[in-house]
């Protein structure tokens, strides 16, 4: 099984959600409107690339639409959770809660671009 610029990034997607997931679950503070799309994006893509890093080490991955659709979304939905949770902290005062929201935050938007490069690596084949 030969290791692809496209099979790091996938499994670096999946770190980087992990990570995400684990500061959401030490930062989470209650807020119904932040915490729906978070959480929502967050696990739910922790899923989907669970799901595809299995497919790649069972050698039997998805289509390529399907995978470019996946990304395009993930792009999205993790720019916008990195936006929303950036907005709702950034003027509360010095605390460590503040500090783990904008580090989940701006690990989504990291995510969110790393998402974009996957689209474009795998549009132009890989």
């Amino acid at each position: 099984m030969a290791i692809s610029r496209l099979s790091i990034i996938k499994f670096l997607e999946l770190a980087l959600t992990c990570s995400c997931v684990a500061l959401h679950y030490h930062s989470y503070n209650a807020e119904a409107d932040v915490g729906m799309l978070v959480t929502g994006t967050f696990v739910g893509y922790l899923i989907i690339f669970a799901g595809a890093a299995a497919g790649y080490v069972m050698q039997t991955p998805s289509h390529k639409r399907i995978d470019i659709f996946y990304s395009l979304v993930g792009v999205a939905l993790f720019v916008a959770s990195g936006a929303v949770i950036i907005d709702r902290w950034q003027h509360y005062g010095q605390s460590k809660l503040k500090d783990k929201n904008l580090a989940k935050a701006s690990l989504a938007i990291i995510n969110g671009a790393v998402l974009l490069v996957d689209a474009v690596l795998t549009q132009r084949g890989g």
